[in-house]
């Protein structure tokens, strides 16, 4: 996931290092583990095809008007969106991609806070 940035000289020196730096933090290697854990997991996939194909047939008992058929649908639907959920690989991996989602947010604060605060001292 490397793309080019528009940035060069110093900055593109310091902002390559952040990166290396980022990469290498626990944080972000442990949501890049988990991460990689649900790609390869074969009864999630399963899971998530099983909930696309009841997802298609509601959508289709909806549309010819056959509610009670809908409605079973709906309530299998419901029942594999809470198993997906409740999936102890789902929620390690909700909870790794926010801590990873928190580590770049303080990140971004930090370099936002350095970049008003070098704007202000040129305004002086």
């Amino acid at each position: 996931m490397t793309q080019e940035l528009p940035i060069e000289g110093p900055t593109e020196v310091e902002l390559n290092s952040l990166i290396e730096i980022l990469k290498k933090n626990e944080v972000i290697t442990r949501y890049q583990e988990v991460k990689e854990n649900i790609k390869e997991n074969r009864a999630l996939e399963q899971l998530i095809e099983a909930i696309k194909s009841k997802q298609k047939e509601a959508a289709a008992f909806e549309h010819y008007a056959k509610p009670a058929a809908a409605e079973k649908t709906a309530a299998e639907l419901a029942d594999l969106n809470k198993q997906l959920k409740d999936s102890i690989a789902v929620q390690q991996y909700r909870e790794a991609l926010w801590d990873a989602n928190e580590l770049l947010e303080n990140v971004i604060g930090i370099i936002q806070r350095g970049i008003d605060n070098a704007v202000e001292k040129d305004e002086v």
